[in-house]
């Protein structure tokens, strides 16, 4: 069975009970049908520039950053997905108001709220249908629906890393339980108590390399994609890790009974839970792999940079 392309390259797919939404490398938006994988809607742009984070919010919100920084511009908003999208300000008039200083005047264009950001998002997730996210240098916060802020902590610090350029920035937040989890490029991880942003405890991670992305499983288990073609497997509960070599960037991965399904750089892998020190098996792929979606009987099917589907590699 074939599943239709996706009407542009993916950068990100949300995917929850109710939503399946896509999010392109131009910044644009486009909700697909949940099963049939097919767009309902044009893309839309509602705001130039990148969206650098997303996160599907409750049944029916999206809540994402957008980021211009050639006009050092950002901005935080929530779509209700309910409505139509609606594409919004072109660049081209948005660089005549930056001119005329006037930006501060445009939003995301069909958002349930829209704030201006003075730093840049770092990392955003859902937390017991409230948003959580984190700007640079300025901390993180915990907001509601309708944007009132519940709590706001300061950037995390490792002492350890602070010879370490850039090594308390965060690259991921994560929501786990009662609790979130913040993980930072040098290394550093935490986790935070979701009702108050108190930390509960905190560590650091000597890989020798930077920490690129993360993706969180059951009973303690994460997985940690790193720099210089390497990822992790790292169990909080017993403190046990494992690091081994990929061909590339890991770009998503999610488990299934234990053992880790995941893509990347032209190649799937399972890394079984008996194989934690051995490392994964691995199986060749055309192209880069975006997205893995579990299809139920059809099995895990992987979304590619091209925006096309096929069945994960390894059985």
């Amino acid at each position: 069975m074939s599943l239709p392309d996706t009407p542009t390259p993916p950068k990100f797919l949300l995917v929850n009970e109710e939503r399946m939404v896509q999010i392109d490398t131009e910044g644009g938006v486009c909700i697909l049908h949940p099963l049939r994988f097919n767009a309902l809607d044009p893309v839309r742009h509602p705001f130039p520039g990148n969206i650098t984070n997303a996160t599907l919010v409750g049944e029916h919100g999206l809540a994402s950053t957008w980021v211009e920084r050639d006009l050092s511009l950002a901005r935080l908003a929530l779509i209700d997905l309910r409505e139509p999208l609606q594409s919004g300000i072109e660049m081209s008039d948005l660089r005549v108001a930056v001119d005329a200083g006037k930006s501060d005047h445009h939003q995301v264009a069909g958002a349930v709220w829209s704030h201006i950001l003075d730093a840049e998002p770092l990392a955003i997730c859902e937390y017991h249908g409230d948003i959580v996210f984190c700007t640079h240098h300025r901390g993180i916060y915990r907001i509601g629906p309708d944007s009132t802020e519940i709590w706001r902590r300061k950037p995390l610090i490792w002492d350890l890393l602070s010879d370490l350029p850039d090594g308390d920035v965060l690259v991921a937040l994560v929501s786990s339980g009662d609790s979130i989890w913040a993980f930072s490029i040098g290394g550093g991880w935490a986790e935070i108590e979701g009702s108050s942003g108190n930390v509960i405890r905190k560590g650091i991670h000597q890989f020798k390399s930077s920490t690129n992305r993360v993706w969180h499983g059951s009973n303690g288990n994460w997985l940690l994609g790193l720099s210089e073609n390497r990822m992790a497997w790292w169990n909080a509960l017993d403190e046990s890790i494992s690091v081994v070599n990929v061909n590339g960037p890991i770009q998503d991965a999610c488990m299934v009974e234990g053992d880790w399904l995941i893509t990347g750089w032209r190649q799937d892998l399972c890394w079984r839970k008996t194989n934690l020190h051995s490392g994964p098996e691995s199986s060749k792929r055309p192209e880069i792999g975006c997205k893995i979606v579990d299809r139920d009987s059809e099995g895990f099917w992987v979304l590619d940079n091209r925006g096309q589907w096929s069945p994960f590699a390894i059985k």
